[in-house]
Order: C-alpha cells, then sequence, then structure tokens
C-alpha cells in the first residue's frame, strides 16, 4: 500500500520511514501508527487514514502521509518529497479534518519523524504514572492549602491545570527547589486537543513554568522528577522545542538550563514585532533580562500594547519594570505614573475594540477551534506619543464623547489614539495637527474621566471610564507585581 501510494504520486519514500515502522517504539503504538500492510477497513490502517484526508474539509497536498491521528479530528502527516528531489528527514505536521482556520492548518509537530514517534511512545508510556501523582499531590494540596484557606510559598509542592472549553489540555505540579535555587517540576502531562492550536497546551504550561521560575528568584533552571530520582526533560515538551527551533536539554538531559529557559521564554511568549524589536534592543544593550521582559507580559502585568508604548515614550523603562521608583524620588514616579496612565488607557481601549466574542451569543453551537488572538494591530509613534491602530470598526470604536463621520457598518477604519492620563495644551495642539495629518482617519485625544472639562471644546474625546485615583491605583497594583525575582 505504501509503494502504491508514493508510486502513484511519483514521490520519493521518506528517509528513516521504515526504520520507524520497524522500531520498537512503532510496536508499542500498533493500535495508533497507520500500517501499510493493513487491510483499508482497519481503523489503524494507512488506507484508512488516506480516505478521513480525502474526505477532510480541506483535503491536504497529495503528497502528504498520515503517520498516526493526533487527536480525534486531526492526524500528522508526512511531506514526502518528489522524485528527484533531494530529501531531507521530513518534518511531521498536524492536518485538521475540520474547517478551520488557515492560519492553523498544516502546523509542525516536530522536525524528525523518528523523534516524533519516539516522543509520542515515550509520552504515552508515562501518562497514567503521570495521571495518578497528579492527583496524589492535588490531593494534598487541597487538603493542605485549600481547605484551610493557606497561601502556599514557592517551596510548596504545587498542582496546576490548562483548560479549554472546559477540556482539561495540561498539567503539572511545581515547586522552587533551593538545593540548586531553581523550578523543580515532578509532573508534566500535555495533549492536544481538536479546538486547540498545535503545542498550544505545551507552549501555555511552558509560559505558566517559566513565570513561575522568575517569580520564586531562582537561577530559571528547571529539573523534572523528584530528587534523586531525576527524569529527563518531557518527551513533549521536548518535541515542542523542536518544532519552535529550541532545543532543550542540550546541557543536561535532566533539565532545561537558564540559557535554554531564557531561550525557550522568548518563544513562547507572544509580541508584535516592533515589540520584540524593542526588547531585542533592551536586552542587547544589558538594560532588562529577557525573563523580566517575558514575564512582564505572559503574567498581564501590562499588555502587548502597553508595554510597546511604555518602551517607545519613556526613558525611564528599566524603573518601570523593576516596579518604578521610590515614593522620595518624587521627579522620577511622576514621569513613569504619567507613562504608566496613557499605557493603560491604551491597554483597556484595545481590549474594548478586541471583545469579540460572540461565543455567549451564538446558537449554541461550539466553536469549532479556539482563537482568541488579538484583531487589531498598532503602531507607535515615539516622538509624539500617539498610536496608530488598524483593524477596528466603527461602531468598535469605544467611549467617544462627540460627533464625528460615520462609516458604513462593519467597515474598517483608521484610528489615531493620543492617550494622555493628565493633558496640557500642546496635546491639544497635537490632536489638531494630527486630525489635519490624517483627514480620514478617527483621531482622538484619550482621557481620564475626570479629565473632560480640563479639554477645550472642537477637540475629538475618547472618554475612558476610570478617573485618575483608580487608573493610579491600579498602576501602583502593577508595579507591585513586578519587584519579584532576580534584579
Amino acid at each position: 500500500m505504501l509503494q502504491a501510494f508514493l508510486n502513484e504520486r511519483r514521490l520519493q519514500m521518506p528517509r528513516g520511514l521504515t526504520e520507524v515502522y520497524d522500531s520498537p517504539e512503532a510496536r508499542s503504538l500498533h493500535s495508533y501508527i497507520y500500517w501499510p500492510n493493513r487491510s483499508d477497513e482497519e481503523t489503524n490502517s494507512l488506507g484508512w487514514a488516506l480516505q478521513l484526508l480525502r474526505d477532510a474539509s480541506t483535503p491536504p497536498p497529495d503528497n502528504y502521509l498520515p503517520l498516526l491521528p493526533v487527536d480525534e479530528m486531526s492526524i500528522a502527516c508526512l511531506a514526502c518529497a518528489p522524485l528527484g528531489v533531494p530529501d531531507d528527514v521530513p518534518s511531521v505536521v498536524r492536518w485538521h479534518l475540520a474547517n478551520i482556520d488557515h492560519a492553523f492548518q498544516d502546523s509542525p509537530l516536530d522536525t524528525d519523524v523518528g523523534k516524533y514517534v519516539r516522543s509520542v511512545a515515550e509520552e504515552l508510556r508515562a501518562r497514567n504514572a503521570g495521571l495518578r501523582n497528579m492527583e496524589r499531590i492535588a490531593k494534598r494540596y487541597y487538603s493542605d492549602f485549600v481547605e484551610k484557606s493557606i497561601r502556599p510559598r514557592g517551596s510548596v509542592l504545587r498542582p496546576v491545570q490548562l483548560a479549554c472549553q472546559n477540556v482539561i489540555i495540561g498539567m503539572s505540579a511545581l515547586r522552587h527547589d533551593a538545593e540548586f535555587d531553581g523550578l523543580r517540576v515532578p509532573v508534566y502531562v500535555t495533549c492536544e486537543a481538536a479546538h486547540v492550536a498545535t503545542h498550544e497546551a505545551n507552549r501555555g504550561m511552558a509560559a505558566l513554568i517559566l513565570c513561575d521560575a522568575f517569580q520564586n528568584g531562582g537561577t530559571m533552571e528547571i529539573r523534572f522528577g523528584e530528587r534523586g530520582k531525576e527524569d529527563s526533560v518531557p518527551p513533549a515538551l521536548s518535541r515542542f522545542g523542536r518544532a519552535i527551533g529550541v532545543d532543550l536539554g542540550m546541557e543536561d538531559a535532566n533539565c532545561i538550563s537558564p540559557r535554554e529557559a531564557r531561550n525557550l521564554f522568548l518563544a513562547v511568549t507572544p509580541m508584535p514585532d516592533d515589540l520584540r524589536v524593542r526588547c531585542a534592543d533592551l536586552i542587547d544593550r544589558g538594560l532588562m533580562s529577557p525573563e523580566r521582559l517575558c514575564y512582564t507580559l505572559m503574567s498581564s502585568v501590562w499588555s502587548a500594547i502597553e508595554l510597546d508604548y511604555v518602551f517607545a515614550t519613556s526613558a525611564r523603562v528599566e524603573t518601570i519594570l523593576r516596579g518604578g521608583s521610590p515614593p522620595e524620588s518624587r521627579r522620577h514616579r511622576l514621569a513613569e505614573i504619567e507613562t504608566c496612565r496613557a499605557a493603560a488607557m491604551l491597554g483597556m481601549l484595545q481590549r474594548h475594540i478586541d471583545n469579540s466574542d460572540t461565543a455567549a451569543r451564538s446558537n449554541g453551537s461550539v466553536r469549532v477551534f479556539e482563537d482568541g488572538s488579538p484583531r487589531v494591530s498598532w503602531s507607535v509613534r515615539s516622538d509624539v506619543g500617539a498610536v496608530a491602530i488598524a483593524g477596528a470598526t466603527e461602531e468598535g470604536i469605544p467611549w467617544a464623547s462627540q460627533d464625528r463621520e460615520t462609516h458604513a457598518p462593519g467597515e474598517i477604519v483608521p484610528l489615531v489614539c493620543v492617550p494622555r492620563g493628565l493633558p496640557t495644551p500642546c496635546d491639544h495642539q497635537l490632536v489638531r495637527d494630527l486630525q489635519k495629518k490624517h483627514p480620514s482617519a478617527v483621531v482622538g485625544l484619550l482621557v481620564p474621566a475626570d479629565m473632560v472639562d480640563t479639554v477645550p471644546e472642537g477637540i475629538p474625546l475618547m472618554v475612558c471610564p476610570d478617573r485618575v485615583a483608580a487608573l493610579d491605583t491600579d498602576i501602583e497594583r502593577r508595579l507591585a507585581m513586578l519587584r519579584v525575582g532576580r534584579l
């Protein structure tokens, strides 16, 4: 069957595939592997899998060879090279059978078919023991801390889990270990789900573990298993690392080294291109560590648009990301707070515009695929402290206090926002100048609720629902959250 498939499409035999079929790992996955020598009527045969792909909502390219199921609605496939084309070891990709956004189709699972099958076999072999261990840890944690309403220290073994649409996609247990001043992870279990992007469980769990490692002030080294009985880096996490180009466990098979952890943290932290360039500049100049930048974003202390604005408009980025200047440095602190007010209002505006999840208002159907990525993009003008936002609709722009030119319902309109906590006459003139320069855009001065009376008539306003005092309270909470980790 396999040779007939290759001959019909004039494809080469994928390098290493024969050895994979003959390997002990493949035999341990005998009920999952799509075997080429079985009847097409059997659910673990190559013929059965090819029929599934032909019946998919979007059929894959003709050179895709199914290897084994990822979940009930997606298949791990190999991209076979045509005859006469140099053939490297083929990567493994995930093909969804349902109708999903094209951006999430054909995502990489691993860079090597042999390593992929080996890692899946190791993962399934250890899964039941991991689940039993998680149940034991969770029961002890519940009786020792939850029932007593006690918040544990970082050195206490804590169970965590990730879920999406009421489906648990990842579980882990972690604690700070003073023996090596790093994070110990005795249990790590994840899975792929049909409605979740490829490796999203591993990305989310890795981000959670790395944030905890930073928050507890360790070296960012992460070890797996218990003391005296350490395990290698979990196969699912290693597979995810290979898929995104970050090798894990290279310096020590039983741990993620501090250098590997920082590379992984940068890889799993979503950032727009402009923000990533600004972060790289700060890191290269030694002003900030990668883990502090990533922790700030992944713990939602500051969102991407907020952090981008702070980086682009403030000369006190380093101090802000370490928790702000002390109160006695009044001039520095006032400058930082004003920047943070503008950033906080901007983040609130972006969340309002992006709040387009209509699942609760649907006809009861469940989304086939989960996607909460932002709809809008932005660009910060560092010279004037203004932000151009693309992707907003006329009815999606909140807080407008004055009439403006209307557009067709659902039409995407350019938005230029000037966020100011304490607006000055210079800011008023800036808005007028931007209106003249961008006549087709919606231009507005974004101010707190109690600053409206300070703005002259004729200046288009966007009024944040929070007052200055409420913004300052929220900012102080955020700055306090950043007074963690190593300096």
